[in-house]
């Protein structure tokens, strides 16, 4: 229930009330279900109820263009629910009107009132149903757009990391091998005494500019997607990226159980208790009742597998039986019909909106899992390459150029037993240089701040690092990566579930019985529904993240622990902050 209300509360005061959909089914239900109940001319009845229904598009059509004028929620709210109860209360003044001018005569003047309470009741239930689904509608494709762009830009960072891991290791090999190449001709140049032999030469000439190529190229500029955004971020309104292109003939789906009958109740039964006899109505609200029930056990028997065939089938059922209820009480041929004809339409809308949900749902799953993937290869950015191009740049400046040069100051003159000595010590140090890719990598917050600077460029994404907690994502590789998760996911969680598209991401350090701890926040706009909690299976939740909501929205929190001592020595709880 409180989904639902929320749904309502998103739907009315949106800006989107109003829609195509909203159109189309007041076309529908004009010259079926609010058609004239007088006598007449079938198509004198049918002409009175388009033109009925002409009026009142355009109506909403002037709403339509009213509440996506306004600003605020519940200014929208005021006058989308206003506007559409002045248009449903004077729809049967509009419909009497058309029927004097085809010369028809109207209902009797004593049903005005309950005409009125009819239209109110009915097209605020019908509009405000279809605004709920076409906002869901909408906002999963947004949703989806959004997390494509998160996914490609992911997938670029995560490409251009791999491109430039590729890049830094081919260049740590050429560069050893132009080394390994002067080793060979300096082994090979000395003689007895080897009295050409210039170490210091060597060094300058072949080690140097290997290590400051390779220190230049750790020093090269970031791949574009993972430099600061020079963009401002997406805004309440900023425009939004466009969504996906509507999927085409989307399978039918069971819708869920009791919307059928609870829309055929809300939009017939106000109708009913006007047009038919006490007996008539406690029959039929009895048929749509029972026959609704069995309809949605039946197709979801484990043993049934054609589900939507025997759904349709029971709703076709249905409405027939209420056809032939309405048809004994005495209704004329035509309105008899119309219960058999409404419950039909909305048992195969409902099943489509059903199947469309659904498919855009998939879709979200796999985005969400594209994106946590690709979120995972990009963690570790460029900083391991970075830092393994540095490392051999510093033993190749260091070590080679510093062995290079003791050696010369040593050896004025070497014997070839010396210059081979210093041959063989430099082809160790160059297995080391070859070597400095496979020894482990430093994790830092060049990742996370790359994580959030992708995700600024897709939503209204603040995030603050307090300098203590970047100094402990500096210092602890196990401390950043598992920072680097939780912010993902919450980021995420808050794209997936938000309807605002906001989000702000917190870090600080707090002081536990345990020693210091990295707090790690997430906070979306998004209420968190009755009940919601992590997955069990969740990663973050076994890095003690907690999710809870504020009176803003909802926050995912964790403590990370990190190898680092107290400063001031206080005993306080282990599990809670000070």
């Amino acid at each position: 229930m409180t989904r639902l209300v929320a749904a309502v509360r998103r739907a009315v005061g949106g800006g989107r009330f109003v829609s195509m959909w909203s159109l189309l089914a007041a076309l529908l239900l004009s010259p079926t279900l609010m058609a004239p109940t007088t006598g007449g001319p079938p198509l004198a009845l049918l002409v009175a109820g388009i033109l009925t229904w002409a009026a009142m598009a355009a109506a909403l059509g002037l709403l339509a263009v009213i509440e996506r004028a306004l600003r605020t929620p519940a200014a929208r709210a005021g006058v989308v629910l206003a506007v559409v109860t002045v248009v449903a209360a004077a729809r049967p003044l509009v419909q009497d009107a058309w029927l004097r001018a085809v010369d028809l005569v109207p209902p009797p003047g004593w049903q005005l009132p309950s005409r009125i309470a009819t239209n109110v009741v009915t097209w605020l239930v019908v509009f405000t149903t279809i605004a709920v689904i076409v906002d869901a509608l909408r906002s999963l494709r947004e949703t989806n757009a959004l997390l494509r762009v998160a996914a490609g830009a992911l997938a670029d960072a995560g490409d251009e990391a791999r491109d430039y891991r590729a890049q830094a290791r081919d260049a740590v090999r050429l560069r050893a091998a132009e080394v390994e190449r002067g080793l060979d001709g300096l082994a090979s140049g000395g003689g007895a005494e080897a009295p050409t032999i210039d170490a210091r030469a060597f060094a300058a000439d072949v080690v140097r500019p290997a290590g400051h190529a390779l220190a230049e190229l750790a020093a090269a500029e970031p791949p574009t997607s993972w430099r600061a955004p020079a963009s401002p971020p997406l805004t309440e309104r900023s425009p939004r990226p466009r969504s996906a292109p509507h999927l085409r003939a989307p399978r039918l789906r069971v819708a869920p159980r009791g919307i059928v009958t609870v829309l055929y109740l809300a939009c017939l039964l106000p109708y009913a208790v006007r047009a038919t006899s006490g007996g008539a109505l406690i029959t039929g609200a009895a048929v749509a009742v029972i026959g609704g029930a069995l309809m949605d056990a039946v197709c979801r028997l484990r043993r049934v597998r054609r589900r939507v065939a025997v759904f349709l089938a029971g709703a076709v059922g249905c409405g027939g039986a209420l056809s032939l209820i309405a048809a004994a009480s005495g209704a004329p041929p035509l309105q008899a019909a119309v219960p058999a004809i409404v419950y039909t339409l909305i048992a195969l809308a409902m099943a489509a909106c059903a199947g469309t949900i659904h498919a855009l749902q998939v879709d979200q799953h796999r985005l969400s899992g594209v994106i946590a993937a690709e979120q995972r290869t990009a963690r570790a950015g460029t900083r391991p390459a970075r830092e393994a191009l540095r490392a051999a740049s510093e033993l190749l400046h260091r070590d080679g150029q510093g062995r290079c040069t003791a050696f010369a100051l040593e050896h004025p003159r070497p014997t070839a037993s010396q210059t081979d000595a210093l041959v063989t010590e430099l082809r160790g140090l160059l297995v080391r240089v070859r070597g400095v890719f496979d020894a482990p990598a430093r994790s830092d917050a060049v990742s996370l701040d790359a994580l959030l600077a992708t995700w600024s460029r897709i939503i209204d994404l603040r995030a603050h690092i307090d300098p203590a907690a970047r100094a402990l994502l500096e210092a602890g590789a196990t401390a950043a990566q598992d920072a680097y998760d939780v912010a993902a996911e919450g980021i995420l969680n808050a794209v997936k579930h938000s309807g605002e598209r906001r989000a702000e991401v917190l870090l600080d350090v707090v002081a536990t019985g345990a020693g210091p701890a990295l707090r790690v926040r997430v906070r979306s706009s998004a209420p968190l529904s009755a009940g919601a909690e992590l997955r069990p299976a969740s990663h973050v939740r076994s890095l003690g993240a907690t999710l809870r909501s504020t009176s803003e929205g909802a926050v995912l929190e964790a403590l990370i622990r990190v190898d680092a001592p107290a400063r001031d020595g206080s005993v306080v709880s282990a599990e809670h902050p000070v």
